[in-house]
């Protein structure tokens, strides 16, 4: 992988800017996308080879990957009954 360094401090940032928006219901939209491209990166080059089931699969990056992607067009389930409304 080209530049490791800058690849980590990218999904690390997008792991826990993204996982926080989630959880506090703000920027629902654009913080699914960068957490569904690090689950398909995951499952595409680390997860792939190791089969469908756990504990090497790629079952559970795919499921979060199908989450992601469903709250990207929708939005928080909660709409305005999210914390912070």
């Amino acid at each position: 992988m080209p530049l490791p360094t800058l690849a980590a401090a990218v999904l690390i940032t997008a792991e826990l800017g993204g996982g926080l928006a989630l959880v506090l219901g703000l920027f629902t939209r654009w913080a699914a996308v960068p957490l569904a491209f690090a689950m398909l990166m995951a499952t595409l080059t680390v997860r792939l080879k190791g089969g469908f089931f756990a504990p090497e699969g790629f079952e559970y990056t795919l499921t979060l990957l199908a989450a992601t992607i469903a709250l990207a067009p929708t939005g928080s389930p909660a709409g305005r009954r999210s914390m912070l409304s």
